[in-house]
């Protein structure tokens, strides 16, 4: 299916690529559970915004979206076998990071999909190095299409997902993902990105914070 993606509708992929999502998910033990779905924006065309702990993170928000939800993600992440069947059946864009004319027209497309109501998620720290959960830097350029797309963003807060792999899978930590109140582009207008990336981080920070002691 992600090689023939002509053969099949856009529902049908995506319903397909969740479904093999979610076995992934069962099959390797994890748990996942999700809070505050009621803050999920109602219309369509939102950027959601995660801080980042393990690989799995992608993943753990898929088995628990309700809606349909692409994805934005460094260009070394796509070759990996999985996500790189995942980014061909669930709508994907790469960043060539090394490649300044590449990172500008993907910013540009997410711009015009953003207005046209596709979600999307994206993961500003651009990797998971920091230990034990801490936030690292939120890099502002995440945050240029949804300033120039002028649309809401859900900040979320993954907590204890580091944990699965800190401890050999043997920890019984369930990966929490809680969706944080969205921030209305009202609430950010006349915002610099690293203005909107330090509002996005304080909100998660301010949510770690309580679970994460």
């Amino acid at each position: 299916m992600a090689f023939h993606q002509h053969k099949y509708t856009v529902d049908q992929m995506y319903a397909y690529c969740l479904k093999m999502i979610k076995f992934a998910v069962d099959e390797a033990g994890l748990k996942v559970q999700a809070f505050g779905l009621e803050n999920i924006p109602e219309k369509d065309g939102f950027y959601l915004c995660a801080n980042h702990q393990e690989k799995y993170d992608p993943l753990a928000i898929w088995y628990c979206f309700p809606r349909q939800l692409g994805v934005i993600l460094d260009d070394v992440a796509t070759h990996r076998p999985f996500i790189r069947e995942v980014c061909r059946l669930i709508k994907s864009k790469k960043l060539v990071k090394h490649s300044t004319h590449s990172v500008v027209k993907a910013y540009s497309e997410i711009t015009k999909e953003l207005k046209a109501g596709q979600n999307y998620m994206v993961f500003p720290e651009g990797g998971y190095e920091e230990e034990q959960g801490k936030l690292g830097e939120f890099h502002a350029g995440s945050f240029k299409s949804p300033q120039r797309a002028h649309c809401t963003i859900l900040p979320v807060a993954i907590v204890d997902s580091y944990k699965i792999f800190d401890r050999g899978f043997q920890t019984t930590n369930p990966i929490q993902i809680h969706y944080l109140k969205p921030i209305a582009p009202e609430e950010y207008d006349g915002m610099s990105t690293t203005e909107i990336a330090e509002l996005v981080k304080a909100r998660i920070q301010a949510h770690l914070d309580i679970y994460q002691k």
